[in-house]
């Protein structure tokens, strides 16, 4: 499968503390959630492990509705230039802080956004095909080594990026929730195929 993501965390406090413990799921909230998210009423399907559910079949929603803590995933959230979802962030992330991770390892594509109260505060992505897309805010301190050279891209004669997108995207995603889909895990990682989303579907399909 490689590396591929669309998901969103609004959190008031640290997510991946959120992840590491992650309390109960409380399904009604989920379900309200994934229906805000679709804007009409869904049905659940079977859950899925976190590594798949943070890329989940097109028309589905994996939600997770927690005090302090919700969790989007969805592959209409993939957006090349991840400002855009700033509107749609700025309802959900009223009092809080929302991180996105996108990436699609088939593409060689990664992004990632932080917003603050509904605000984006920075946005990032690139592919070697269409360069840097979007380079928003000031730099966060896991991207530093990326873009200082240390995490060269090796092997790859005439790469057009000075580093590889789907290692930032790892990187984001172990940065902000604390687990990867590839790439060295270390060992505070932890494992995505241990915790289930809820997912959900649009109720009239089939």
């Amino acid at each position: 499968m490689g590396s591929k993501a669309a998901v969103v965390v609004v959190a008031e406090g640290d997510p991946r503390e959120t992840f590491r413990s992650m309390p109960e799921i409380r399904l009604s909230r989920s379900k309200a959630l994934a229906e805000r998210v679709l804007g009409t009423a869904v049905r659940e399907t079977e859950p899925l492990p976190l590594d798949l559910a943070v890329w989940p079949d097109s028309g589905t929603v994996c939600t997770a509705s927690l005090p302090g803590f919700d969790v989007i995933c969805s592959r209409e959230l993939a957006q090349s230039s991840p400002s855009r979802l700033t509107e749609m962030i700025a309802k959900w992330a009223t009092g809080g802080r929302a991180y996105g991770v996108f990436m699609d390892s088939a593409e060689d594509w990664s992004a990632f956004a932080v917003w603050s109260r509904g605000d984006l505060v920075r946005a990032v992505s690139l592919s070697p095909g269409s360069g840097v897309i979007e380079d928003i805010g000031d730099r966060l301190a896991f991207e530093v080594p990326f873009w200082e050279g240390e995490r060269r891209v090796r092997h790859t004669p005439g790469y057009a990026l000075p580093f590889h997108p789907i290692d930032l995207g790892n990187e984001a995603l172990k940065e902000f929730f604390g687990f990867i889909l590839e790439g060295h895990e270390s060992a505070d990682c932890l494992d995505p195929e241990e915790i289930e989303l809820p997912a959900f579907r649009v109720a009239s399909q089939a």
